[in-house]
Formats: structure tokens, C-alpha cells, sequence
């Protein structure tokens, strides 16, 4: 049985680590699975790697109350934001192929930790990876934290990467 393992990514330090974190050990388990079984035809894919990036919908940039913004900035911000998505998946695509993984990717828009948790059901994700800002309670509590929603709110198990995982 294929498992299917989503991993999210954003432009965070964090969320890489998560991707690396999430490629070592899919190829910790094959290995282990390789050492079991000599018949390469009884060898099949144990998982299927899901990368999953958020575009943000997010309206937020402000020219002021006097100014309407045309069609043009517009589509520049959504160029832009296509752009960022592109280069996000680009650098996690390239953490998984440092480890030998093949991985898909899923673009979806909107307000990242619920858009997650939708995915992750749609996707019939066994395991969601994410990292961690490691921000505290104050901050926390102004802007959220997508970690905590999704560990809340997923319907599979989640794993929280933080950056300790990969310190000393």
C-alpha cells in the first residue's frame, strides 16, 4: 500500500528543513526495505511524496486610500506571486532529488493552514510535514501558527519540524 506523505512548503528556512527532514527519512525506509527483500520485483514504492505550497490570496498591499490600483499591478502581483511558487517548489524539488526522492507538487490558494488541512484530506495524506518558526506564545497568538492549526484541525498524524532537528 502506497502511503501518501505531504509535505508544506513556503519561503521559510523552516519549511526546507521539514522537506529535508521528510526525504531522509522516506530513504531511511527504503533502505530498509531493500534489505528485506532480494526480488526487485517484489520491491515497490512505499510512499508518494507530496509537496504542497499555499499561494496567498493575501490583498494586503496597500497604496492608500486614494489610489485604486489598475489591472496592471494586478497581474504584476500575481505574475509575482506565481513566480514566488515557482522558486519555492524549485528549491524543495532540488532537496529531493540531493536525496533521491521523487515528489509532486500541489499549488493551492488561500489562507495557508486552512488550505493545508483541506489538501491533506483531498490528497488522502497518512502524514503531514511541516516545519516550525519556533515563535513565541505573543506572537503566536497576533498571527497564528499554521503548525499548531494543522496539528490541531489534520485529519492524519502531523509532524513539526523546528530547527533544533538540525543543530548539533
Amino acid at each position: 500500500m502506497v502511503r501518501n506523505i505531504v509535505v508544506a512548503v513556503d519561503e521559510s528556512e523552516e519549511s526546507m528543513r521539514a522537506c529535508e527532514w521528510a526525504c531522509k527519512h522516506l530513504k531511511a525506509i527504503e533502505a530498509g526495505k531493500v534489505n528485506e527483500t532480494t526480488d526487485i520485483q517484489q520491491q515497490q514504492q512505499l510512499y508518494n511524496l507530496i509537496l504542497i505550497h499555499v499561494q496567498s490570496t493575501d490583498s494586503s498591499f496597500s497604496a492608500g486610500p486614494a489610489y485604486i490600483l489598475s489591472n496592471q499591478v494586478f497581474e504584476f502581483l500575481d505574475l509575482d506571486a506565481k513566480r514566488n511558487t515557482q522558486s519555492v517548489l524549485n528549491r524543495a524539488l532540488k532537496i529531493c532529488d540531493r536525496y533521491g526522492v521523487k515528489a509532486e507538487t500541489h499549488v493551492v490558494t488561500g489562507e495557508a493552514k486552512e488550505r493545508i488541512c483541506e489538501a491533506v484530506a483531498k490528497l488522502g495524506a497518512h502524514l503531514l510535514v511541516v516545519g516550525s518558526h519556533g515563535r513565541g506564545g505573543f506572537i503566536r497568538a497576533i498571527k497564528g501558527s499554521v503548525s499548531d492549526y494543522c496539528s490541531r484541525n489534520s485529519k492524519c498524524p502531523v509532524v513539526v519540524v523546528n530547527k533544533k532537528v538540525f543543530s548539533g
